[in-house]
């Protein structure tokens, strides 16, 4: 698939710029540039494509002209297709760094956290009513390694992890 321009993502700001107030009927190839962000070739491509026309040695294209232009590429779907893309391309990105993040933590967990039993459990982990179960942890990583804890705890005797955490007898 071909790059689309970077401007494609701004589009919906472009025409609330060219419906301000204030805005000139008609625009030359610097106005260009400024509201697209793009160098002087893309511009003169822009008011090619929006049907602009050569004044002397000046390239112009009406206000509405330009305002219909990027109105069809809004409604044909490339622009806001390209507004999807991006942003799941921000989304995957963003969910690589956190699992990129997730995978540089170390849990330190007892050495024999696998051998814990619901009885064995450190004072960190505490039952402070029937349904409401209190955890002291100093940061995230402890945080961790007391959950490894009492799973390992559940898993290896279910039964009495069940009578002690559900609260009966």
């Amino acid at each position: 698939m071909p790059k689309l321009p970077l401007w494609y993502l701004r589009v919906p700001e472009i025409l609330g710029r060219l419906r301000a107030p204030g805005t000139p009927p008609f625009l030359d190839r610097p106005a260009m540039e400024n509201l697209f962000l793009v160098r002087r070739r893309q511009a003169i491509r822009l008011l090619g494509a929006a049907n602009g026309y050569q004044v002397g040695k000046t390239f112009l294209v009406e206000r509405q002209s330009l305002i219909d232009f990027l109105e069809g590429l809004e409604h044909s779907g490339a622009a806001p297709e390209a507004r999807a893309r991006k942003r799941r391309v921000a989304n995957a990105l963003n969910e690589a760094a956190t699992l990129a993040a997730a995978q540089q933590v170390q849990v330190h967990a007892n050495p024999d956290v696998f051998r814990r039993r619901p009885a064995d459990l450190p004072a960190a982990i505490e039952l402070v009513s029937p349904g409401k179960l209190q955890i002291s942890y100093r940061g995230a990583e402890d945080l961790l390694a007391q959950i490894v804890e009492l799973a390992a705890a559940a898993a290896n005797d279910f039964p009495t992890f069940r009578k002690r955490y559900e609260g009966r007898k």
